[in-house]
């Protein structure tokens, strides 16, 4: 697609808000601030994942940013809403994050003229003044890798984690490699523990636990197919199209 070739990069955010839009907007703004000649190459894709309150753009936002909703209502589907993300991706290189992450434009800068990587990419953080590990599921990667391992296995959806441990257990399987820039820190404002939550479904990974150790002991099989594992499911809900800016 010609039009969308000044796009270099991708971020890919699911949206799951309760109470207000503060979490959004606050992103929206910090990215906003950012000089033209870095944004006009970054695509913005927030997936609405059934969000119980409208969830909208500001008309003055001056981001590349695609709007998509899903309309069935699965707790913890972020993982739907991810491969959603990716599938409306209009480039190779991607970041998938979360809501409560702030790249420096320092790092977006250094992306958007990166080669699209071979491997998945994780980055530092910085939480309270204190620099913390790198996070679980936030990733710099191409859309082909992504979707090496089929995305993200949908069957974790409808409770809370482990969809993401079992992707990067499944890319190291797969012989994809996991690497962290040491020198690349973002922020991270970690809703969950702060006053301005952003939802309050309970995380509680017992549910998935079972379901996990299964996929991964045939990952641990040699023998055996690792694509067994993965339940094959993808965009296992309804969805549509709700706004798209595309300013080049």
């Amino acid at each position: 697609m010609l039009k969308y070739q000044q796009i270099k990069l991708t971020y890919v955010v699911p949206v799951y808000l309760e109470h207000n839009l503060n979490g959004l907007y606050a992103l929206i703004n910090s990215y906003s601030a950012y000089k033209p000649s870095v944004l006009r190459h970054i695509h913005f894709i927030f997936i609405n994942d059934c969000s119980p309150v409208e969830i909208t753009i500001p008309e003055d936002c001056s981001l590349n940013y695609t709007l998509a909703k899903i309309t069935t209502d699965i707790k913890w589907n972020q993982g739907g809403a991810r491969n959603l993300g990716v599938h409306l991706a209009k480039s190779q290189k991607l970041i998938v994050t979360d809501l409560d992450h702030i790249f420096p434009e320092a790092i977006f800068k250094f992306l958007v003229t990166h080669p699209i990587p071979d491997h998945i990419f994780k980055f530092r953080r910085k939480r309270d003044n204190a620099r913390n590990q790198a996070h679980f599921n936030t990733f710099f990667l191409s859309k082909s890798i992504y979707f090496k391992s089929l995305g993200v296995d949908e069957e974790f959806c409808g409770n809370y984690g482990h969809e993401d441990t079992f992707f990067v257990a499944f890319q190291k399987r797969l012989g994809t490699k996991i690497f962290t820039f040491k020198d690349k820190t973002i922020f991270s404002h970690e809703h969950k523990i702060s006053n301005n939550r952003h939802h309050n479904l309970i995380r509680d990974l017992r549910p998935t636990a079972d379901l996990y150790e299964a996929k991964k002991r045939i990952l641990l099989d040699q023998s055996r197919d690792p694509f067994d594992a993965h339940s094959r499911l993808f965009l296992n809900f309804e969805w549509h199209l709700v706004k798209e800016e595309i300013h080049l």
